[in-house]
């Protein structure tokens, strides 16, 4: 069959698709139907036509067409087995493994600056175990285990704090997964336990009790659920820690009374006050999240909750 040969920017993007932390069919076929469609030059026969067996071996002819070619899969085997660690996989799954894309000779046609962590931990592998990849040189792949929370505070916040309290995510390969919401959660877990075999912890905000009694029961031994005591995420930030990263963000020493934010239940509603009766415009999670990651990266020893420092520990010992 005749086809076009991509460009090394397509290269990036498929190679950054294919190894990032989704189930292998999901993603190989996403990629590998792109392919296809975009540089198979179609005579009579249809994609559509095409066996999963053809569908690969095309696929990987042609984005092999873009380098030498090696004929090294050491990287494949490696990529493999740390599928087989993490993944649930299917006949197909199997199939689209060992497929014969070369790695190595397609992951050194990019240039290392501004790779996504997937990819550097491809270009940076070598002889190194993948474990030891991930520990040296934080490349978070492969993932170990998952941390599913409702939000995006908590999936900016907690790597930040972890990384306070001695718990580094990328160089353990802790993985934050954001459920878009307390009512996505159950929904996202029972997927996962299907898909996964690595350990899941489960964050939730305590207005997620019923959440949490419809889960519990189903709860994988190696799985752990944590309900927040009292309010939502914001709730355990201590308010010294709040009052120092607005103050720190907006340049001003315009707070007072940490106690204002004390974790009482109710951080979010005195912060929708505290922006409005200083003029900062309308509160937004996801911008106070940054706020607070922005400090947190600069400060020396920020204040933390016991109970984030009861997550972390959770999380760690999972």
């Amino acid at each position: 069959m005749k086809f076009k040969t991509p460009d090394i920017q397509y290269i990036k993007i498929c190679l950054d698709r294919l190894t990032r932390f989704k189930p292998v069919s999901e993603r190989f076929n996403r990629v590998f139907d792109d392919i296809l469609s975009k540089y198979l030059i179609q005579g009579e026969v249809k994609i559509s036509e095409f066996t999963l067996d053809e569908k690969i071996q095309l696929a990987a002819e042609i984005l092999n067409s873009a380098a030498k070619f090696r004929s090294d899969l050491s990287l494949n085997e490696i990529l493999k087995k740390d599928e087989e660690r993490v993944f649930y996989l299917s006949s197909d799954d199997k199939k689209f493994l060992n497929s014969k894309i070369d790695y190595l000779a397609l992951i050194d046609l990019l240039e290392s600056d501004e790779l996504p962590l997937n990819l550097k931990r491809l270009k940076l592998q070598g002889e190194f175990s993948s474990d030891k990849v991930r520990e040296v040189y934080s490349t978070l792949f492969p993932v170990s285990k998952v941390v599913l929370v409702e939000g995006i505070t908590e999936e900016i916040l907690l790597i930040e704090f972890a990384k306070i309290l001695g718990l580094d995510f990328k160089k353990e390969g802790i993985f934050v997964l954001g459920a878009g919401g307390k009512n996505q959660v159950a929904r996202k877990y029972y997927k996962l336990i299907e898909e996964i075999k690595i350990p899941i912890f489960i964050l939730l905000d305590s207005d997620a009790k019923e959440i949490f009694d419809i889960i519990t029961p189903k709860l994988r031994d190696k799985d752990k659920i944590h309900l927040i005591k009292t309010g939502e995420f914001e709730d355990i930030l201590t308010g010294k820690l709040i009052k120092n990263a607005l103050n720190f963000h907006f340049a001003q020493n315009m707070i007072n009374n940490e106690n204002d934010f004390e974790e009482n239940g109710h951080a979010v509603v005195e912060l929708h006050d505290c922006y409005k009766n200083n003029g900062w415009g309308e509160f937004k999670k996801a911008d106070f999240a940054k706020i607070i990651r922005e400090y947190l990266q600069q400060a020396k020893n920020p204040p933390v909750s016991d109970e984030l420092k009861m997550i972390t520990d959770e999380i760690k010992n999972l």
